[in-house]
């Protein structure tokens, strides 16, 4: 009671269903449809927007940090804080506030009608709107500032230069002796 495996002829008599090829691979025509789906192509765009997303939010962590750095570094001379005018600020601060002050480290001093003050920290994300609106006063002020401190300086040299070479010329008639 041996079973006898089908010799070559045997099998051709016999029709059998070829086998099953299973490949994930899509072909061409697969994909070209695929690709005419909007939901797929939707989901595509929503993953390069937030690759972008991330990348952004990264460089603009960056530049925050740098910005209220260097406004640290410009303001130390004056030591000193800008006053913002409320105008500058977004409409939804409008009729409430009386006054704004911005320290070079990057809080916003919010000074209510009623002398209630209240702190923004423009480095944080939910406030970089505010700090992107104020941009400008703040670019003006610091122009305004500086020019004033420049020409307070040219000042102060155009005084003590003709003195300073006066008392040079002194200082020489006491060291020839």
């Amino acid at each position: 009671m041996s079973q006898e495996t089908p010799k070559p002829s045997d099998t051709t008599s016999q029709q059998s269903p070829p086998p099953a090829i299973i490949d994930a691979t899509p072909n061409a025509e697969e994909q070209h449809k695929a690709g005419e789906d909007p939901t797929v192509e939707s989901m595509k765009e929503m993953q390069e927007s937030a690759g972008q997303i991330s990348e952004l939010s990264a460089e603009e962590e960056n530049l925050v940090i740098e910005f209220f750095a260097s406004l640290l570094k410009i303001l130390q001379p004056f030591g000193k804080t800008l006053e913002i005018p409320v105008s500058s600020l977004p409409e939804k601060y409008h009729g409430q506030l009386s006054k704004a002050f911005l320290y070079p480290t990057g809080q916003l001093i919010l000074v209510h009608g009623n002398g209630e003050a209240e702190i923004l920290n423009l480095a944080e994300k939910e406030n970089r709107d505010v700090l992107v609106k104020i941009t400008r006063e703040i670019m003006s002020q610091l122009k305004s500032m500086i020019n004033a401190y420049r020409m307070r300086t040219e000042q102060r040299v155009k005084f003590l230069m003709p003195i300073t070479k006066e008392l040079q010329k002194i200082a020489e008639v006491f060291s020839e002796k």
